[in-house]
């Protein structure tokens, strides 16, 4: 008999996302993946801490999992954990990978995950994961995908420094590699990208476009496309929401105009995947961050959770 069948209720419980338990047969409704690399980050290296930290801070000890009253009309009063059942994956074995052969671990293990039928939420990282997570999860279930980019930054740089992969080249390689289409890709907030390229994902120069036009515009594109995947880089959010990102820029989202865009595109009924990065708990000293990348989790798997 093993030692800890001994002390039975003295032990502390396994982390888990807010105490939702994996089935007991079968596929999870949701899995949840850590990618803990930052091998191509050009500002401040950290955000492959991000997976453990957002474990730590979703653990059933110090968050319930209903769901967040924000921005929401109907209060579900059932618990996440009686909703969903969810399978905490791990991390992938890619720390100190380069970044040619980070990209083909990556895209290998999404392709992979993505032919069973669980929705999946993928822990970053530096903003560079979404490329290679795209790559792979285009070719186990081939189909079009629609892209909602929140970030401070645009990330179509050809490259950085000479590197053509990078996090701030990462909406490039997806379009140059034709995975998602420049049609198909609504980014929001773009506060700190270059004329240029908030041009050419947006069609305007002009700052960010109000919160009903990019509604419309997430409407519009669930429509069209197959799958819809939500990339959530907390350099969106107002650095006094979340400092500990390793590219802050002055400005940006508070939380709950974050979370009503998660609203309008999980109404399209087209979201299958998601991730969260750039999460620097070296620049966290307080954990806050972490908070806010909690309750940006709580928001996706609620989504996923449907009604």
């Amino acid at each position: 008999m093993p030692l800890k069948d001994e002390l039975n209720g003295y032990l502390r419980l396994p982390r888990t996302f807010f105490g939702i338990v994996p089935p007991k047969s079968g596929d999870p409704d949701v899995g949840i993946i850590g990618i803990p690399y930052d091998m191509t980050s050009s500002h401040t290296p950290g955000p492959r801490f991000g997976p453990d930290a957002i474990r730590r801070a979703t653990d059933s000890e110090r968050s319930h999992s209903y769901s967040l009253s924000l921005m929401r009309k109907d209060i579900v009063d059932e618990p996440l954990s009686k909703r969903i059942t969810l399978e905490d994956v791990g991390d992938l074995e890619v720390v100190l990978r380069l970044p040619e052969a980070a990209v083909v671990d990556i895209s290998e293990a999404c392709t992979k995950l993505a032919r069973r039928e669980s929705k999946l939420l993928f822990l970053g990282g530096d903003h560079f994961i979404t490329y290679p997570i795209l790559k792979g999860l285009k070719r186990g279930r081939p189909g079009r995908y629609g892209l909602v980019y929140l970030d401070a930054h645009a990330d179509l740089y050809s490259d950085m420094g000479g590197y053509q992969l990078s996090h701030a080249t990462g909406v490039r390689r997806l379009i140059d590699d034709k995975i998602v289409l420049l049609e198909d890709i609504t980014a929001y907030d773009l506060r700190s990208a270059i004329p240029e390229q908030r041009e050419e994902l947006t069609g305007s120069k002009n700052p960010i476009p109000s919160i009903n036009d990019f509604h419309q515009r997430i409407e519009e594109m669930g429509k069209h496309v197959d799958f819809l995947y939500i990339s959530v880089d907390l350099d969106v959010l107002d650095p006094q929401v979340a400092p500990g990102v390793s590219h802050p820029e002055s400005g940006g989202l508070v939380m709950s105009d974050l979370i009503e865009v998660l609203i309008a595109s999980f109404e399209t009924k087209k979201v299958c995947f998601a991730d969260v990065v750039e999460l620097n708990p070296l620049l966290d000293s307080t954990g806050i961050t972490a908070i806010a990348a909690r309750d940006i989790v709580k928001e996706i798997l609620t989504g996923f959770a449907g009604p």
